[in-house]
């Protein structure tokens, strides 16, 4: 039975009932598919082939993206992607020249890519295709400015004196084109569509059968359009001579096919969307029910609808050989979903959160009880070059498991993650106990304060650790700098120097230094300001040279207070804890304090919650001092001392203080617990009256 490019077509809803035509295209072409299915990375390589076309019709635009096919996977399939691609472009040349008719040579090609998905069929076709029509394009477009185009366009018999004569064909190729493209898209996303999910009741059987005749339909005639219009190339290579009456005929033949193809397209483009919609309410449904449902034995359902409707390996794992993981490595184990644009993280955050939990001492304890995943997210429903270069990079660098195909996550699931988990611009933790059960919708925070001691990184232990936590130099260091933590775990003390007047850090070091060389035992970390220029850092990180707190460690300190600040914030406002208004006082006021573009010093010895900060003058005040402090170190300790001195000068609080505290008469000096200044001895006698 041949069919020619301008039978009648008749607009299809959902509902109608198919031609006797229809039927028999769709069992011929229903018999050239095997069960057998490869499966390729569709959405990719349809991105790289719709480049081809679009710049192969539009000469003068300037190319934004490309893609390298050595990143687009052909599953299940022992013969590389670019082979198969090549193989098929033969077929199409040698259809071309064959005597059959084109409804036959249209069948030969779809037998040959007979145990490919249906949405892999039109990819790889149109891929082929596309090869041809572009090499095609280019040499037309350019051959009268490029010798080397010239050369080509004389090999392949392309130098027409009457190129005009050609534009009302190429016009109703570019427009048969533009429709493939456009039916393409429709067979991609149906296929793409978890339709396990509907398949389950009648009317979702119903909708889908009457959706696949389509897609049988439209896989037929885009083999067809791309074997035409193929055929027609090189009907245009082996004329001699232009001829008006054939290349009006040959665009009217195209001109029929691309009407045929937009009726059937918009046909197919309702039925799709209600498919999609169907089912992505359904999935959505489901997932939020089963992220509240308290009877689940373990985590796999839920991560199942988020990663593995299509595809059984949906994780890829960079430190192993075996890169493609299921979800069943994620079983009884703790999942820390890390969201984010494809870009992650500043390269400083992103250091320092492996810092926190890959390379955390205390990881390996735990490390076999949780995992994180990546969880790229575009900002558009298309990823861009930049953005696949960034997950590319990232996904086989940093060392936890990623989803490897991330463009192809169910839209329902990006929904979700949205308008449930409120996920925008900045990345979120979110934590999924072993039952599938949000723990935490962003533990972001408490991973970057405590690292892997903040484990199982729950709500409640964010809390807990809050409630333990004290404002100590431990809680201002802890995981930025090994050697710093454990000078601070021994008792030494340590002044804190923040500002960006490098003048002034010079000075302070040079009479810091003179007070070291008499005896002081002091560790100083000068941390310059947080929105200094990466310029003044890295003058200040000179600074520390001898305790090598480089300027990234730098940016990690600022970071840790804000992360700190956050915290606080948010903890604080569903829970009440004892020290809240202490620490949020503490960590604001020494943010405060350098957003002012202040000369400031903490002073503080080991894990003590005890210390005093200077500021402006008083720093001055306490060098010029040092012979009256100095003398009371012994019994007063550095910040016992410092404050002890002058306190109308030196003391920050600036307070009157009348706290008395009962000791027995041979115990030493006194520290206030109030406002932590020496207490002057008051004898007071009591009759002992037992005696």
């Amino acid at each position: 039975m041949e069919l020619s490019g301008n039978d009648s077509f008749t607009h299809q809803s959902p509902s109608t009932e198919l031609s006797l035509q229809q039927e028999f295209i769709i069992n011929k072409t229903i018999l050239t598919h095997e069960t057998n299915q490869h499966i390729v990375d569709c959405k990719i390589l349809f991105q790289a082939m719709e480049n081809v076309m679009f710049y192969a019709s539009n000469s003068s635009n300037v190319i934004d993206d490309v893609c390298i096919l050595d990143g687009i996977e052909n599953f299940a399939s022992k013969e590389t992607l670019d082979h198969a691609v090549y193989k098929i472009s033969r077929a199409i040349l040698l259809q071309c020249h064959d005597t059959m008719d084109m409804h036959t040579r249209t069948l030969v090609l779809l037998e040959m890519l007979g145990n490919y998905r249906w949405d892999a069929k039109v990819v790889l076709i149109l891929t082929a295709f596309a090869i041809s029509y572009g090499e095609f394009r280019l040499i037309l477009d350019v051959y009268a400015h490029s010798s080397l185009a010239a050369s080509l366009a004389t090999l392949k018999n392309l130098c027409w004196r009457n190129f005009e004569a050609l534009r009302p064909q190429l016009r109703a190729m570019e427009l048969l084109i533009k429709e493939m493209v456009e039916l393409a898209k429709c067979v991609i996303r149906f296929e793409s569509l978890p339709l396990q999910l509907v398949l389950c009741d009648d009317h979702g059987c119903t909708l889908m059968a009457a959706v696949k005749s389509q897609i049988y339909l439209a896989t037929y005639w885009i083999f067809r359009s791309s074997l035409t219009s193929a055929s027609q190339i090189r009907d245009l290579i082996a004329m001699k001579q232009e001829n008006s009456n054939v290349t009006a005929n040959a665009a009217w033949g195209l001109s029929s096919l691309a009407l045929r193809l937009s009726r059937l397209c918009n046909c197919l483009r309702l039925q799709v969307d209600a498919s999609q919609k169907q089912i992505e309410e359904k999935l959505y449904k489901m997932l939020m029910d089963l992220l509240k449902d308290q009877t689940q034995v373990d985590n796999q359902k839920v991560l199942h609808l988020f990663f593995s409707l299509n595809d059984d390996m949906p994780l890829k794992d960079s430190s192993c050989s075996q890169s493609k993981v299921g979800i069943s490595k994620l079983k009884q184990k703790i999942v820390m979903l890390l969201v984010s644009k494809p870009d992650l993280l500043p390269v400083d955050q992103t250091l320092l959160l492996l810092q926190q939990t890959h390379e955390h001492p205390h990881n390996k304890n735990i490390e076999q009880d949780y995992e994180i995943v990546w969880v790229p997210i575009s900002s558009s429903e298309t990823w861009t070059l930049d953005e696949l270069i960034s997950f590319d990079y990232l996904s086989n660098s940093l060392p936890w498991l990623s989803v490897r195909q991330p463009w192809l996550l169910n839209s329902a699931v990006v929904r979700m993650m949205r308008e449930e988990w409120k996920f925008e611009e900045n990345p979120l933790m979110v934590v999924l106990d072993s039952h599938g059960l949000v723990s935490n919708y962003n533990a972001m925070d408490m991973v970057l304060i405590w690292g892997a001691k903040a484990f199982p990184f729950s709500e409640w232990r964010e809390k807990e650790l809050w409630e333990e936590q004290k404002w100590n130099l431990q809680l201002m260091f802890d995981g930025i700098d090994q050697s710093l933590t454990n000078t601070v775990d021994g008792g030494r003390n340590i002044c804190i120097c923040g500002s960006s007047n490098l003048d002034w850090i010079e000075e302070f070091e040079s009479r810091i230094k003179k007070l070291q060389n008499a005896g002081l035992q002091i560790q100083v970390i000068y941390i310059g300001s947080r929105n200094a220029s990466e310029h003044t850092q890295t003058k200040v990180g000179f600074f520390n040279k001898d305790i090598s707190f480089t300027p990234i460690k730098i940016r990690f300190f600022w970071q840790r207070l804000e992360k700190i600040k956050d915290s606080i914030l948010r903890v604080g406002q569903f829970h009440n804890f004892a020290n809240y208004e202490t620490l949020l006082k503490q960590v604001s006021e020494l943010l405060d304090t350098d957003d002012d573009n202040n000369n400031w010093a903490v002073f503080g010895c080991g894990n003590s919650k005890d210390l005093v900060k200077l500021q402006g003058n008083k720093i001055l005040t306490f060098f010029e001092r040092v012979h009256v402090w100095a003398l009371k170190l012994a019994t007063l300790g550095l910040v016992g001392a410092i404050r002890s001195v002058d306190d109308d000068e030196v003391n920050n609080t600036m307070m009157t203080c009348d706290h008395t505290n009962m000791v027995p008469y041979d115990q030493g000096p006194v520290i206030c617990d109030k406002c932590k200044r020496l207490m002057k001895p008051f004898v007071v006698y009591q009759c002992d009256g037992s005696k």
